[in-house]
């Protein structure tokens, strides 16, 4: 008998992680809703653990986020890139499925 068998929640497992890897994510919520460069950001919302990319946006000036940290399908901590100039914008993320929504975050000085 194999451990799969023996185990069926491994498969389970298994189905839910790819189940992970082929939605595109939503995003509900930024912890802080604004931040400098090199803060560490709290972003919560659905199919965020295949999460490879992050964009922030301040009028057409776009950076990449780097992910800090995955914890949850419903969470991921990222770090506000640096060279983005203060003032209103947006963070979107994206994983193999496809881009999220945008939420709106301010870039302080």
């Amino acid at each position: 008998m194999t451990q799969a068998q023996q185990r069926p929640e491994l498969d389970r497992d298994r189905d839910h992680r790819s189940d992970l890897d082929t939605r595109a994510p939503s995003i509900e919520q930024a912890s802080p809703e604004s931040g400098r460069e090199g803060d560490t950001i709290t972003i919560r919302g659905n199919h965020l653990m295949a999460v490879d990319k992050v964009t922030f946006q301040v009028g057409q000036d776009s950076r990449r986020g780097e992910v800090v940290h995955r914890g949850e399908d419903n969470q991921v901590k990222v770090r506000v890139p640096r060279g983005l100039p203060a003032g209103g914008g947006q963070i979107s993320v994206s994983n193999g499925a496809g881009e999220s929504n945008k939420l709106k975050f301010t870039v302080r000085s």
